[in-house]
């Protein structure tokens, strides 16, 4: 049997389930709880990235690590095998 008529089947099973409800099963404390204070987005974020500061961040990170991988190619070819 292929793969896509047993997924409908299924769906379509799980569509039938009854699920338990939910109403008048909060505490009391819940119900009267206040809901949280909301603040803006950009508070949380913080100040937005500059992409040129990171891109030059990233490019001298880059070249400094090529640097040291052609230091040690350069060692390794002049290693002797023995």
């Amino acid at each position: 049997m292929k793969p896509l008529p047993l997924l409908i089947l299924v769906l379509a099973c799980s569509g039938c389930t009854n699920f338990p409800e939910l109403e008048g099963r909060e505490l009391a404390n819940v119900k009267s709880a206040r809901y949280p204070e909301l603040i803006p987005l950009q508070e949380n974020l913080g100040p937005p990235a500059n992409p040129v500061s990171e891109a030059v961040e990233v490019e001298e990170d880059l070249v400094e690590r090529r640097k040291e991988l052609q230091k040690k190619a350069r060692k390794l070819q002049r290693a002797k095998i023995d």
